[in-house]
């Protein structure tokens, strides 16, 4: 690799709440993640061995929502009734204090899928509570001779991008021995409508576990997997939601280490312009799955791929990533090289972005004292005079 190392990944020790049988998560691939300024979710995911808390030694989706604390570094999982049970290889997003939790499978794979959206309520603070609703929604109906076609097909591994008012989903795999989809439909969560997209232009081949990523009115697809290969990333497509037109952007190829190996069922990120990528697998007909420990970052407008000088502390596919709001990158979870399912989250601070000077202040004071929810909040207010809005990130 070229350049200077730019520090490395660290692993996090878990603290746990003390209320639930497990204090953190077992391992899982295929799951979905989120953060906001507070939290980190995780939802759902596959296990072989996941119900060995039971004596159950047998394949297991993991039906449950837990919650990661970035000041206290614990586990709480946020039990409550209605959780979709068709939670491997979902999409989900953040909107405010609402997760919306769309498509997915459970197992046998690609037998029972979804193609519905399931919403939490997140509750702050130290409550842990959070209940789930079906969002009711409709087909377009454009006329009387509409056969209702405008639902998205059952599927799982998708892309789910919230824009404006409405919700998007682009691929997906419609079966275990089936080739992934291309379509793209739109939800309108004012009139829960459902509406299947006819973009113009250059339009992406199906594909499922690719990673999108939201930039100026246009929302990025890259890489994903097929029945017999991983997509290149020496492209990518773009989706114009203005001028519903998808269009293919070639880019640019980092001087001294070239493009990124194609792949799927990798991790990505975003701080403004800047696209991060990490790990995946790699695959063709030929050769068997390789496990990824690259990271690479690319601009959303000059295009331009840079490989950055760390690497994964493990080869890791199906992880998720996040970003916090002190610029760190998080990873959780994934299959190792050895096919166990990883129950690790790692850490590094992305170089290059300077969080807000508040954003550090406060990662110093929690750094410090991961006991913070063991003090009443209006102590930490008032007596150590750390600010309201931090105070309630605590859990």
């Amino acid at each position: 690799m070229s350049g200077r190392r730019v520090g490395k990944f660290k692993e996090l020790s878990y603290g746990c709440d003390g209320t639930k049988t497990g204090c953190h998560p077992i391992g899982r691939s295929g799951h979905s993640m989120v953060a906001d300024d507070a939290d980190i979710y995780v939802f759902g995911g596959y296990n072989p061995r996941g119900c060995l808390r039971e004596n159950i030694e047998s394949a297991c989706v993991l039906v449950e929502l837990w919650k990661f604390n970035f000041a206290t570094w614990k586990w709480t999982n946020l039990t409550s009734p209605g959780v979709p049970d068709t939670c491997a290889s979902s999409c989900m997003v953040l909107r405010g204090r609402k997760l919306f939790v769309y498509g997915g499978t459970g197992f046998p794979f690609g037998e029972m899928m979804s193609n519905t959206v399931k919403v939490c309520e997140c509750s702050l603070g130290l409550q842990h509570r959070s209940y789930w609703y079906l969002l009711e929604t409709n087909p377009n109906v454009y006329n009387c001779l509409d056969l209702g076609d405008n639902m998205p097909p059952r599927a799982y591994g998708q892309s789910l991008i919230f824009h404006e008012d409405s919700l998007y989903t682009f691929g997906g795999a419609v079966g275990f021995y089936d080739e992934a989809v291309n379509d793209l439909h739109r939800l309108n969560c004012r009139t829960l409508i459902w509406e299947k997209l006819s973009p113009s232009g250059d339009i992406p081949s199906g594909r499922y576990k690719q990673e999108v990523a939201l930039y100026r009115g246009r929302f990025f697809v890259f890489g994903g997997g097929r029945l017999h290969f991983t997509e290149e990333l020496k492209s990518i497509f773009a989706y114009d939601v203005t001028a519903n037109r998808w269009e293919e952007i070639r880019t640019a190829r980092d001087p001294l280490q070239g493009y990124p190996a194609a792949r799927c069922s990798f991790g990505l990120v975003q701080i403004g312009c800047w696209v991060y990528i990490c790990g995946g697998r790699f695959y063709i007909d030929t050769v068997p799955h390789v496990g990824l420990t690259d990271i690479w970052k690319i601009s959303l407008e000059s295009f331009q791929w840079c490989r950055v000088p760390v690497v994964l502390p493990e080869k890791l596919y199906f992880h998720r990533a996040v970003v916090s709001p002190s610029y760190h990158l998080y990873v959780y979870g994934g299959v190792t090289d050895g096919g166990v399912r990883s129950s690790r989250m790692f850490r590094w601070r992305i170089p290059y972005h300077v969080p807000k000077l508040k954003e550090l202040s406060w990662e110093t004071v929690s750094t410090h004292f991961r006991a913070l929810d063991r003090l009443p909040k209006e102590t930490l207010e008032m007596t150590y005079g750390i600010p309201r809005q931090y105070v309630d990130r605590i859990s």
